[in-house]
């Protein structure tokens, strides 16, 4: 482009040029020209002759000299901007840095995500003297955030361990195989993906691996087969309640043979999809009869997270927590004092915590000590 822009102006130059020759030729004629025809006397006041002269030779000098320095001064303007480069490198490789390091939109008009990539992948490497293992770091994290199809704020995981009605001092009911029924509340604060909300119970492996790599799905339940437990039932899971910012949503609910799903629309306005809704929902489920835990994670990134267990009213001696949130921030665990009735434990992470992190809780039966108790004395 400068290349044609170049012999653009040196082609005007030759023919401005070109033009004072010519120009003064025909002034040198009309020079010699005029004085033989008496009518045009009174032209014999201007002196054509020297005025062609000055025109055609300041043409012919034009030519010749734009010739004679076009070399020396393509070599100069090269000589110049190299000095120029050279000296103002710093601090335009300065100004740049800043601008991309301070500046998103500047960043944004002229980043691709392979170049994003690249930026963050050498600066982590820098950081952390390890090419290998910061390219392989910043990948894991960028997969699961740019796949995650929401960001959740202040999730907050209630869950309750209850024994059937009917049941004596832990004894559990032939109708309630475990003896033991799990209510859990979730609510969280997003901005919706999607209008529609899905829970599942299958028994089929298979299905539950497919579902967990839905985002639709919010929530997937897997009953081995052989647990004696019909997923399809609602006995063993059921989705009693949903809201929306405090409105309840109609739930729906479909089975088939090993499996059931709960759908749940959000209703929410088009006007403003970008507005942050309140979701809540409870759910009950239950374990397998001889089940002594439960895994609760989130499905998404989500800031802030709050999870407690009551058991108070089980025959449940006491319960471990196992903490599987991966952060240099450190978790708060709570636990409530053997001298009050309720029984709780819990935790709260104020951090990100990447899908499926989270707690397990492992808990142990008063039967469960005293079987191990009477097997020591014998």
């Amino acid at each position: 482009m400068n290349d044609v822009l170049h012999r653009l102006l040196r082609t005007k130059k030759i023919l401005a040029g070109l033009v004072f020759v010519f120009v003064g030729i025909a002034f040198i004629t009309a020079g010699q020209a005029i004085p033989t025809v008496r009518e045009l006397g009174w032209l014999n006041a201007l002196p054509w002759s020297e005025l062609g002269g000055i025109l055609f030779g300041a043409g012919l000098f034009s030519l010749w000299l734009d010739a004679y320095f076009e070399r020396e001064r393509g070599e100069a303007d090269e000589q110049r901007l190299r000095r120029l480069l050279v000296e103002q490198a710093p601090a335009m490789k300065e100004a740049v840095i800043k601008g991309f390091a301070f500046e998103n939109e500047d960043l944004r008009r002229v980043a691709t995500p392979e170049l994003l990539d690249n930026i963050i992948g050498n600066s982590l490497s820098m950081r952390l003297g390890d090419e290998e293992f910061a390219r392989e770091l910043y990948a894991d994290i960028r997969d699961q955030a740019v796949q995650s199809v929401e960001r959740w704020y202040d999730a907050k995981i209630s869950v309750r361990l209850s024994m059937p009605s009917g049941s004596v001092e832990g004894t559990p009911q032939p109708s309630s195989p475990g003896g033991r029924v799990i209510t859990v509340r979730q609510e969280y604060t997003t901005v919706p993906a999607g209008q529609v909300r899905r829970f599942t119970s299958v028994s089929d492996i298979e299905d539950y691996r497919e579902l967990t790599q839905d985002p639709a799905s919010t929530f997937v339940w897997y009953y081995n087969p052989t647990s004696g437990i019909d997923a399809s039932s609602k006995d063993a899971f059921e989705l009693v309640q949903f809201t929306v910012d405090g409105e309840e949503r109609p739930i729906r609910r479909s089975s088939r043979k090993g499996a059931q799903t709960y759908s749940v629309n959000l209703a929410t306005s088009e006007e403003d999809p970008h507005c942050p809704r309140t979701i809540a929902f409870t759910y009950r489920l239950q374990p397998a009869p001889h089940s002594r835990w439960i895994q609760l994670y989130v499905d998404q990134p989500t800031r802030g997270v709050d999870i407690e267990l009551d058991y108070s009213d089980t025959d449940i001696a006491y319960v471990n927590m196992i903490d599987f949130i991966t952060s240099s921030q450190k978790s708060i665990s709570s636990k409530t004092p053997d001298t009050v009735p309720d029984r709780r434990v819990g935790l709260r992470f104020d951090g990100w915590v990447m899908p499926h992190g989270g707690v397990a809780f492992v808990w142990i039966p008063n039967g469960d000590i005293g079987r191990q108790s009477h097997r020591k004395e014998l």
